[in-house]
């Protein structure tokens, strides 16, 4: 069996091994969409001979981690042949990855598990709870009668000024949101074709843009894509949009952050909520990322041992001094308890925002002194992460 980068000869294969292995075969423009991802991203394939019996993406993305834009691979699409299966491809397949992406510069990686504990046990960590809502027409949110500035269009007859505007502010968004994603126009062309009637409704405040959801409308149902907005009044106002929908729609749907007290000022907030987790970080790079990573307050010397079996290039001892700087030392004269001692999944929870420190102590059951604890909790941002995309 050999695993390599997957030739355009091949790319048909790769089609046959996605339809069989998942449960709905593309066509049309969904069609289109794989095979572009299939050109752009990292593609691996593992090889029987001529026959690609496992496969495995690494799109070529960004996220946001407390205001730095960080190269991310997305892994998606990881599959192999029934008759393929416990004879450690995926394995394989993912252990080349993680090599791939640090050649490549993707300091982390991002997915969406089949099962979280197959995926921790490469390094990945669950990082974001999704909120899924529906709200019946009965419960709609009352916020009051206003005249409103909104603009609307939709894929099938866009209005270039207004998508170039939307796209702007969602970006801006982005860069300033921990979890965002900065998307280019193969991503924006990837949800055209993936939801080719999707609508856009903007708000604005002047000549600016202050807010925008994207949403379909199917049987009934008001089905919010996209909810990105600047400000409070932002949010009401795209919430009178979507309620003077009353006479046509009988829920509307969406997805929130589980830590944002969503629908607080609601007049009726008991509606169906469900938290879902699927997405998992892990940091491919721990020497790359710290160097990148925008600390807070450090006000003494930082170390730290990271255990990833998966990425022996990760494990060391590393020390943060006052400025940032990141080292590597080979041995070091602070006692285990004076240092953070953390598997790559927990690190990369932590650093993400999703976990405090001290849980992350906790759960790493590893002895560490308060002062130590304090001293994390000081230099590390506090802001949960949202990540919305889907890959």
């Amino acid at each position: 069996m050999d695993i390599h980068i997957v030739s355009p000869n091949d790319y048909g294969q790769i089609h046959r091994l996605r339809d069989y292995c998942f449960p709905n075969k593309y066509s049309g423009a969904r069609r289109e969409d794989f095979h572009y991802w299939i050109e752009q991203s990292t593609t691996l394939g593992a090889y029987d001979d001529k026959k690609i019996v496992g496969q495995l993406l690494i799109l070529p993305l960004n996220i946001t981690v407390h205001g730095v834009s960080f190269k991310m691979g997305g892994i998606g699409f990881v599959a192999t042949y029934p008759e393929y299966r416990q004879q450690g491809i995926i394995k394989r397949l993912m252990t080349e990855a993680l090599q791939k992406m640090r050649d490549n510069g993707q300091t982390i990686s991002v997915l969406a598990p089949f099962s979280v504990s197959f995926y921790r046990y490469f390094g990945w960590e669950l990082f974001f709870e999704k909120l899924h809502y529906t709200i019946p027409q009965t419960m709609f949110p009352s916020l009051g009668k206003q005249v409103d500035v909104m603009k609307r269009m939709s894929f099938e007859w866009l209005d270039p000024a207004l998508f170039q505007m939307i796209k702007d502010f969602h970006n801006a968004q982005a860069i300033i949101r921990n979890g965002g994603m900065v998307r280019d126009e193969g991503w924006w062309k990837r949800l055209e074709r993936r939801s080719p009637d999707s609508h856009f409704a903007a708000y604005f405040q002047g000549s600016n843009i202050e807010g925008y959801i994207r949403y379909t409308i199917r049987d009934g149902a008001f089905t919010i894509q996209d909810f990105v907005v600047a400000n409070l009044l932002a949010e009401q106002a795209m919430w009178r949009y979507m309620t003077s929908h009353a006479a046509s729609v009988s829920s509307i749907t969406g997805v929130t952050s589980n830590h944002y007290p969503f629908g607080f000022y609601f007049k009726e907030p008991q509606f169906k909520r469900e938290v879902i987790q699927d997405v998992m970080i892990r940091v491919v790079d721990v020497y790359a990322f710290m160097q990148q990573y925008p600390w807070k307050d450090i006000q003494e010397t930082l170390t730290i041992r990271i255990e990833d079996p998966f990425c022996l290039w990760n494990e060391h001892i590393y020390q943060i001094n006052k400025n940032g700087q990141v080292a590597i030392i080979e041995t070091s004269s602070v006692s285990d308890k004076h240092m953070l001692t953390l598997p790559i999944n927990l690190f990369s929870a932590m650093m993400a925002g999703y976990l405090s420190v001290k849980e992350t102590v906790v759960y790493a059951n590893q002895p560490t002194v308060e002062k130590v604890i304090k001293q994390w909790e000081w230099a590390i941002p506090t802001e949960k992460p949202a990540f919305y995309e889907y890959f």
